[in-house]
């Protein structure tokens, strides 16, 4: 089932995913088109057993999980490394709170160059 094949290349990728990645893995060995892999990601999404997010670059990303990351990307080889806590959704509560806004989602990136591209001397 196309819906397992997804689930496990997300489960086994170090990374999040876009469609296309997944699309391009699938294509090899399975027929598949992009938008079956876009529409089995929105229904995965949908049930809330993967996460998907669009970040600056405005593509979207999913990986496994439904907890909200935020992400440091090397502006040298682009890895994306995500954090582990959002501090924001607390702002965003208080915002909701003093304001009566409902806020749906948010982002936030933060870049510059990661460990591994500093001691390699090929920060630009």
């Amino acid at each position: 089932m196309k819906k397992d094949i997804i689930f496990n290349l997300l489960k086994n990728s170090p990374k999040s995913l876009t469609a296309e990645e997944i699309y391009n893995d699938m294509s090899q060995t399975t027929d598949v088109n992009l938008s079956t892999v876009y529409r089995t990601l929105n229904n995965l999404v949908a049930k809330g057993e993967i996460t998907k997010n669009v970040r600056q670059d405005k593509i979207a990303y999913f990986e496994i999980g439904d907890q909200h990351k935020h992400y440091m990307i090397c502006d040298n080889c682009h890895t994306a490394f995500p954090t582990e806590n959002c501090e924001i959704d607390k702002l965003a509560r208080k915002l909701k709170r003093e304001t009566g806004f409902n806020i749906t989602s948010h982002t936030l990136e933060f870049h510059g160059i990661c460990p591994e591209c500093i001691n390699k001397g090929t920060n630009k």
